[in-house]
């Protein structure tokens, strides 16, 4: 079996169940699929063989899906050129140099 096939319907599932709830900060249904379908190349990836494979990967999904959704984060290891799923109102507060950043989490020196 290919990834898509093993992998198809939770996408379908974790995409619906959070486009529900965050619709309102998202672009689209299928930016936030492809976002999905992205984190869970990157988990499969970052699979170290300990463990069970599916499993992992799902919790992999869910905690970085919330951190971009809730948090505003960036996609996982997506530095170079990177997307995201939010609407533009949202501001991603990943950079340390960011008046917001710092306003959000204070100081840290």
């Amino acid at each position: 079996m290919d990834i898509y096939d093993t992998y198809k319907d939770e996408v379908k599932n974790i995409t619906g169940r959070y486009f529900k709830m965050y619709k309102n900060k998202v672009y689209s249904y299928e930016d936030l699929e492809q976002t999905v379908w992205y984190i869970l190349l990157v988990g499969i990836e970052k699979f170290d063989g300990r463990g069970v494979k599916k499993d992992f990967i799902l919790f992999f999904i869910k905690y970085k899906l919330i951190s971009i959704l809730k948090y505003n984060r960036k996609p996982p290891y997506c530095t170079d050129n990177p997307f995201t799923p939010l609407a533009t109102d949202f501001i991603s507060i990943d950079d340390k140099n960011t008046s917001c950043f710092r306003k959000v989490h204070g100081e840290y020196e």
